[in-house]
């Protein structure tokens, strides 16, 4: 039953069929041309189908076999009935097979830090999404170590020296850091020249931000550029990496900023380094995902995408 709007009025147009049923046991004694093979197929008695199409044939007023000794053909009817049923069930199974396609098409779920999630991949998956409009992309944002082999996760983003039980894992970028701040900042503070300045600045420190991010802090970095002694002022602690970077942005105190993220910032300049002093660690940050899950195609063309995304960018510098 379909509803159809006319004159602004409901109207229920009514399809006069027979028993839907009665056209399933139809086709299936039609194709086979037997009723014994058609009940087995439908796991019915044979007794039942024959009801099924004499009831049939008794609401079209037509006979729909010619019913032999060993043997069933159809009639003129019969043959023109099983033509319009058979393209009314083929195209219910395109449609059906296109609403599941839809409902099942392949999800990959990618684990990454808030961070990289927010400032990195977001602002780039536009373009895996006009790559690979058939994959459906979940990401899992959390700064706290994502275990694939619970199922976790699909896919994720790594950081360490690139060695992982069961992780078939591929360098991405390097770990560089150094400091950044807003160009007002920077304005209102002519002073800040060289390392050991930042020693009388406002520091805004990443504090307790998970377990997926490296040692680096501002004692570590400041201690890398042979800077000792402590700071003058009492620094900001943040839990989170974009509220550190938002601080920066707001003029509140200078961060700690890592290249594949506030790279990108500093060619906008809405941050700025104030001085070419920076730390590059034995670490870096992988894509990684299970053994087993490389042979699936599409965490293959996600490992690319990301591959040929770092690569554009590397190329771009």
């Amino acid at each position: 039953m379909v509803c159809v709007y006319k004159s602004k009025e409901l109207r229920l147009r009514k399809y006069p069929l027979p028993a839907l049923t009665q056209l399933h046991t139809f086709e299936a004694v039609a194709r086979r041309l037997s009723f014994t093979a058609a009940a087995n197929e439908l796991c019915l008695t044979q007794s039942a189908v024959s009801r099924q199409i004499k009831s049939l044939e008794t609401s079209l007023g037509r006979a729909l076999f010619l019913r032999k000794h060993r043997a069933v053909e159809l009639t003129l009817e019969g043959r023109q009935l099983l033509g319009a049923v058979t393209r009314g069930l083929d195209e219910i199974g395109r449609c059906v097979e296109e609403i599941r396609a839809v409902r099942e098409a392949p999800q990959i779920t990618v684990a990454a830090s808030v961070a990289f999630s927010y400032f990195w991949l977001m602002p780039r998956l536009e373009r895996f999404s006009e790559r690979h409009p058939e994959i459906d992309l979940r990401i899992l944002a959390s700064d706290q170590t994502v275990d694939l082999e619970q199922e976790d996760a699909d896919v994720a983003v790594l950081y360490g020296t690139g060695s992982w039980r069961g992780v078939v894992a591929q360098r991405l970028f390097a770990e560089r850091v150094y400091p950044v701040c807003s160009p007002a900042y920077l304005r209102d503070h002519p002073e800040l020249l060289r390392p050991s300045d930042l020693l009388n600045q406002s520091l805004l420190h990443l504090d307790g931000g998970g377990n997926i991010w490296g040692a680096v802090d501002w004692p570590k970095w400041l201690a890398h550029q042979g800077v000792t002694g402590q700071p003058a002022r009492r620094g900001i602690r943040l839990n989170s990496y974009p509220m550190v970077l938002k601080g920066a942005e707001a003029g509140r105190g200078v961060a700690l900023g890592w290249s594949y993220i506030t790279d990108d910032m500093l060619t906008s300049q809405e941050l700025i380094c104030p001085f070419e002093f920076s730390l590059t660690t034995d670490c870096g940050y992988y894509i990684g995902a299970l053994e087993e899950r490389f042979a699936d195609a599409h965490i293959a063309a996600f490992l690319q995408w990301i591959l040929d995304e770092c690569r554009s960018a590397e190329d771009f510098a």
